[in-house]
């Protein structure tokens, strides 16, 4: 009989480990306040073993941001589809989106308030991100208001855009126009900022 060989144990890839970990302490001190020391003794690994995985705590940081983005934009698309035009109405988007963000809170703290002028590679992403959207949101408000112009529309996309960004980040850092107003003031103040700008009103 001839001797069984002995494969070694499959070993998974520490990386998404590092990431998560990564994205914990990104998500509670400025970004460039991390090293990977610190990356490593959270993950009770060695920053030998970190670099093994990647070359830049920079570089963990794109890879963590990529992956939420794919995720921030799919819902916003899902919203828009199951929220927005049902509804004919740009400010429904704000209380699932707010939901939503409390659910990936951490990932997109980082992506939202901490990376926030990191770089211009991080800067790039937010870009990519904002012209996947605009397609998107463009589509909605005219199927929520009705016929208009594409310029138009796309105009509407971008403020949009932006009144996320800023809605997300004044949640996620409990600012102080979020701590005043509470959070379903809140949020009804970004639904009737939304819909001003789109040209929709609540029924």
């Amino acid at each position: 009989m001839s001797a069984t060989v002995k494969r070694p144990a499959h070993r998974p890839s520490r990386r998404g480990v590092i990431v998560e970990t990564a994205f914990e302490l990104f998500s509670s001190r400025p970004v460039d306040s991390v090293t990977v020391a610190d990356i490593a003794h959270a993950a009770g690994m060695t920053s030998a073993a970190i670099y093994y995985h990647y070359p830049s705590r920079e570089e963990i940081l794109l890879e963590g941001l990529r992956e939420f983005s794919l995720t921030y934009v799919a819902e916003v698309e899902r919203l828009a589809a199951e929220v927005i035009v049902p509804a004919r109405r740009m400010g429904s988007l704000f209380e699932p989106f707010l939901a939503w963000l409390e659910d990936n809170r951490t990932r997109a703290s980082v992506y939202f308030v901490q990376s926030r002028g990191a770089s211009q590679q991080v800067e790039a992403i937010r870009r990519a991100n904002t012209l996947m959207l605009i397609p998107m949101l463009s589509s909605a408000a005219k199927k929520a208001r009705g016929r208009m112009p594409a310029a138009e529309a796309g105009v509407i996309a971008v403020a949009i855009i932006g009144e996320i960004e800023i809605f997300a980040s004044a949640f996620l850092s409990e600012d102080a126009s979020f701590s005043s107003l509470g959070r379903q003031r809140f949020t009804e103040s970004g639904s009737r900022l939304a819909d001003r700008i789109a040209g929709t009103t609540a029924a």
